[in-house]
């Protein structure tokens, strides 16, 4: 089974920072291609979710999944006794950043569904209709969100409403839960009732226009969320520029040089969220620098190798019971393996495999690592 080339950056640096695949008590991480496809095989991901490999779990039904597609490099969240693509949640925007915040499984972004009497629905669901009918009154507006271009780490817009949900997305802007409280105001560094939110990146910060700027074609502005005020920053001169500056730098997403020459072009020195973009674009080259020297550091380390067990030794039914439970065997099955001359326990980093052969020796067996 062939593993997306982030997933590999990600287990690599895992393996640099923790000793044992259970993290934080009840997380318990897929550390090589084998314990990965232990878990594709045994729970049929072929035949319920085959473009998606689980890569973790929360002990207790929830599994971490991503997709077998290079582009998509987000976490989802999903259970063992659903596994429908449907359901998905998104966990984080990558693996390094979820490990970075210790493996959280909660939904890190969702609109809330409204709970909501029967009147406050009613009114909910005409204002959420005169709002439809005056973003399809402005072709700019309502064709932005016909393609969207998702750009992580770096500050760009991640997340986007259809017009079914734009309503539902002004939510913790304009608006609290059902209407009930509006957010708006008409002193400096309120939320002024103009405002559409139209995206959001991955910290929630808002990308909005002010529907009094029809004839400009609706500049783009931006704030940063959770500052006590907001401060819009204009960021392009029209919702259909900011659009194809998107699709630009959402072309150039896997050139990391090139996209730092696309933002710089923006003129970041003269524009506090550009310069923000820019120096995260920065960041994640000096990043990708560092992870290639981590990774090179230690030759031996890192190498690829496989454990085998030649022998089970003197406690037998300890063997067997260790290879029943990491293969999720019968008894029986896990009996007539044991009676293999050699079986393959473990593949992963030789850093790892060495630790695996230490537990293995201590239970009185004979193995033997093999380096690839």
């Amino acid at each position: 089974m062939q593993l997306p080339n982030h997933w590999h950056q990600f287990i690599a640096l895992f393996h640099k920072k923790f000793d044992s695949a259970l993290v934080f008590d009840s997380i318990r991480i897929f550390e090589d291609s084998l314990a990965v496809n232990e878990r594709y095989n045994t729970h049929e991901f072929d035949i319920y979710l085959p473009h998606y490999l689980p890569i973790a779990d929360d002990s207790g039904g929830q599994v971490a999944v991503i997709s077998k597609d290079e582009a998509d490099t987000k976490v989802y969240l999903t259970s063992y006794g659903t596994l429908e693509k449907g359901d998905f949640q998104v966990l984080d925007r990558d693996l390094i950043h979820w490990m970075q915040r210790k493996f959280p499984f909660e939904q890190a972004h969702k609109i809330k569904q409204l709970q909501q009497t029967e009147e406050q629905q009613i009114h909910y669901d005409f204002v959420a209709q005169q709002l439809h009918q005056k973003s399809s009154l402005y072709p700019s507006i309502f064709h932005f969100w016909d393609d969207t271009y998702s750009i992580p780490t770096i500050g760009l817009p991640e997340n986007y409403p259809t017009l079914a949900t734009l309503l539902a997305f002004q939510e913790g802007y304009a608006f609290s839960r059902n209407l009930t409280e509006s957010l708006c105001g008409t002193q400096e560094g309120d939320f002024n009732s103009n405002w559409l939110v139209i995206a959001t990146n991955y910290f929630a910060d808002p990308f909005f226009i002010d529907w009094r700027e029809a004839e400009e074609n609706f500049p783009v502005y931006f704030a940063f969320h959770g500052a006590g005020t907001w401060r819009p920053i204009r960021i392009a001169a029209s919702i259909s520029a900011f659009k194809q500056t998107l699709r630009t730098l959402f072309d150039a997403r896997f050139d990391q040089q090139e996209l730092a020459l696309l933002v710089e072009q923006r003129e970041p020195s003269t524009n506090e969220f550009w310069m923000e973009v820019y120096q995260n674009v920065v960041s994640n080259i000096e990043n990708e620098k560092n992870l290639e020297s981590e990774i090179s550091t230690d030759d031996t380390h890192w190498r690829k190798a496989a454990l085998y067990i030649t022998a089970l030794g003197p406690n037998k039914m300890k063997v067997i019971a260790l290879l029943k439970e990491h293969y999720n065997l019968s008894g029986a099955a896990a009996l007539q393996l044991s009676k293999s001359d050699r079986i393959l326990y473990k593949e992963g980093w030789f850093k790892w495999i060495q630790q695996e052969y230490d537990h293995v020796v201590q239970l009185g067996a004979t193995a033997e690592i093999v380096l690839r």
